[in-house]
C-alpha cells in the first residue's frame, strides 16, 4: 500500500522537461561537436522532424518512457521546467537521442550495435511510428529489471525527505520507551520492514517485540546476522541513505542490461549472494548455495554455457596453488600429497606416465618442468565427484567439493576462483533431464546418459559426458536482488565492484555491510 501511494504521488508530479547531463562515464557524449550531435542531425533530416521526442512543447509517450528509463539508470538529472524554450527542448531532445544511441551501441549491452546500424534502426522506428516498440526491445525482459526500476522510483521518493539520524551507541532494551526509538521505527517503516499500522502514536517511542521482528526482517534482507539486535553492522545498514541505495540499485539494474536476451532456460550464479539458480521460463526450478573466489582470487563475471560434465574428475592445481600451498605442505610432511592421491603425471591422456611422490627431498619445482601435479579421483579430490565445464579463457568451472561444512558459513568467498556447488549431483541430474527432453530418441539418450553417470560414479572411473543441449550459464554480480516472493535483498559488495561498474552512472561507495 505504501509503495502504491508513492507511485500515485510520482505519477501526479509535474512532467520534467529540461534534461541536463549528470553522470555519463564519457562526458564528451553530449559535446556538440561529437558524433552524437552529427547522428542527431542526420536522423532529424532523414525523418523530416523538428524534434524526435516532443510534440507541442510536451514529451511524447515514447519520450516519457525513454526519459523514465534514463532516470532509472541514473544517466540524467532532470530539473522541472514548466514551459521549456525551443533551445531547451532541442537540448533535451538531443540528450534523449544520444542516450538511446549510447544504449544501443554500448559495448557491454546485450543489444550492442554499430553506430550506423543504431542510427538506421532509430530512423526507421521514427518514420514508422514504432519508437515505443524499439525502446521495449532494448529493455531486458528479466523480472528483476522491472522490480529494480519500481524500487528505484520508490527510493527516489524516499530521498525527498531527510533520513532519520541514529545514535549508534544507543542500545535499547525490550519494552524501553525512549525518543531515540522513534527514528529507528521510522526507518523500518519507510523501508517496509515494520508495518505502518504498527507505527501508532502510542508505540512510536517503544522498543517492543514488533520492532525486534522488523529488525530481523531488515537483517535478513541485508545479509546480516538475524538476531534482532542493534549491532554495528545493523546500524551501518540502517544509516545508508536512500540516495546511496539508489546508486547501488542503478548499478545493479545496468548489470541486467549486459546479459543476453532472456533464454527459456538458464543457470545463474550470483557471486555476492553465494547462490546458484536454474530458471525455466522465468521461474526458479533449482537453487543451491555456492562458494566463490576470495578477494585475491575473484570469480569473474561471464556469459557462457555448461556443455560437459566430468564424473570422478582429476584435479590439476594451478601454479599458484602448487607454489603457495602444496609444495610447503610437502616440505612439512613428504607423504601428505601421496595420502591425498597426488601424483606426478606426464604424457597424453591415453598413454600417461606416473611418478609417485613418496620420498623426502624430491625437487618438485624441477620435476614440474616435465611433469604435471595431478590429484586422482577419490574421496579427497578437491573437485569431488563432478566437474561442470563452462567455456572461458580464465580456467573457471563449476564443481563438487568434499568439504560440505563450509556451506554453513555466511561468508563464502573462499575458493581460488572456481565455483563450488552445495549439491553438484542435483545439478548433474537436472542437466541430464534436458538431454531427455524432446522426441523419444532424445529421451532414450537422456536415460542412457544417466545410466552412464551412475555406472561411472560407482566404478570410480573418470568419465566425460558431453551435453547435446548446452545450458546457458551466467555468472553475475548482483548486490541488490529480489527473491522469489519479490522481496528486495542486499548483499555485501565482497569484491568492491559496485564502485567500478561499467554502468555509465558513476557513484560513491555504498558502505552498508
Amino acid at each position: 500500500m505504501l509503495i502504491r501511494l508513492f507511485f500515485l504521488v510520482f505519477l501526479s508530479a509535474p512532467l520534467t522537461l529540461f534534461a541536463q547531463e549528470k553522470s555519463f562515464s564519457n562526458r564528451s557524449a553530449f559535446n556538440q561537436s561529437d558524433q552524437s550531435l552529427i547522428s542527431y542531425r542526420t536522423i532529424l533530416q532523414q525523418t523530416d522532424k523538428e524534434f524526435l521526442w516532443f510534440v507541442s512543447d510536451q514529451l511524447t509517450l515514447s519520450g516519457m518512457n525513454l526519459n523514465s528509463l534514463f532516470t532509472d539508470l541514473g544517466w540524467f538529472y532532470l530539473p522541472n521546467v514548466n514551459k521549456p524554450s525551443k533551445a531547451q527542448q532541442q537540448q533535451h531532445d538531443l540528450m534523449l537521442t544520444a542516450g538511446l544511441l549510447k544504449l544501443m551501441t554500448q559495448e557491454s549491452s546485450y543489444s550492442s550495435l554499430a553506430t550506423s546500424s543504431a542510427e538506421s534502426l532509430l530512423t526507421n522506428a521514427v518514420n514508422k511510428g514504432e519508437t515505443d516498440q524499439l525502446l521495449l526491445s532494448l529493455i531486458p525482459k528479466y523480472q528483476q529489471v522491472e522490480q529494480l526500476r519500481k524500487t528505484i522510483v520508490y527510493y527516489q521518493l524516499l530521498s525527498a525527505y531527510p533520513w532519520p539520524t541514529l545514535d549508534v551507541n544507543f542500545q535499547p532494551k525490550l519494552g524501553q520507551s525512549h525518543y531515540k526509538i522513534k527514528a529507528l521505527r521510522n526507518i523500518l517503516t519507510r523501508l517496509g520492514d515494520l508495518p505502518r499500522k504498527m507505527q501508532t502514536a502510542y508505540r512510536r517511542d517503544i522498543f517492543d517485540s514488533v520492532v525486534i521482528q522488523a529488525l530481523k526482517k531488515f537483517q535478513l534482507r541485508h545479509g546480516l546476522t538475524v538476531d534482532g539486535k542493534l549491532g554495528p553492522n545493523t546500524y551501518a545498514a540502517l544509516r545508508v541513505s536512500p540516495e546511496q541505495r539508489i546508486k547501488q540499485l542503478q548499478v545493479n539494474l545496468w548489470r541486467w542490461f549486459t546479459l543476453p536476451k532472456q533464454p527459456d532456460k538458464y543457470l545463474l550464479v550470483n557471486i555476492p549472494n553465494y547462490q546458484l539458480s536454474v530458471i525455466e521460463y522465468g521461474k526458479q526450478v533449482l537453487k543451491m548455495k555456492v562458494i566463490v573466489g576470495d578477494r585475491d582470487n575473484q570469480t569473474p563475471q561471464m556469459i557462457t554455457k555448461i556443455n560437459q560434465i566430468t564424473l570422478n574428475p582429476t584435479w590439476t592445481p594451478t601454479y599458484n596453488i602448487i607454489k603457495n600451498e602444496l609444495i610447503p605442505e610437502y616440505q612439512k610432511n613428504h607423504l601428505s600429497l601421496k595420502r591425498k592421491n597426488f601424483q606426478l603425471v606426464k604424457g597424453s591422456r591415453r598413454a600417461p606416465q606416473y611418478r609417485e611422490i613418496d620420498r623426502a627431498n624430491m625437487d618438485l619445482p624441477e620435476l614440474l618442468q616435465s611433469y604435471r601435479l595431478v590429484q586422482a579421483p577419490g574421496v579427497n579430490n578437491a573437485l569431488g565427484n563432478y566437474r561442470f565445464n563452462i567455456p572461458n579463457n580464465q580456467s573457471i568451472y563449476l564443481h563438487d567439493t568434499p568439504v560440505k561444512s563450509l556451506f554453513n558459513n555466511q561468508f563464502r568467498a573462499l575458493s581460488h576462483g572456481c565455483v563450488r556447488l552445495e549439491d553438484a549431483g542435483l545439478l548433474a541430474k537436472y542437466l541430464l533431464t534436458l538431454e531427455g527432453q524432446g522426441n523419444e530418441g532424445q529421451r532414450s539418450e537422456g536415460q542412457r546418459s544417466e545410466q552412464k553417470m551412475l555406472a561411472a560414479l560407482n566404478a570410480g572411473n573418470t568419465k566425460y559426458l558431453s551435453l547435446n543441449n548446452d545450458l546457458p550459464a551466467y555468472i553475475t554480480y548482483q548486490t541488490a536482488w529480489f527473491n522469489q516472493q519479490g522481496v528486495l535483498h542486499f548483499s555485501a559488495d565482497i569484491y568492491a565492484l559496485d564502485n567500478k561498474s561499467a554502468n555509465p552512472a558513476q557513484f560513491q561507495t555504498v558502505n552498508s555491510m
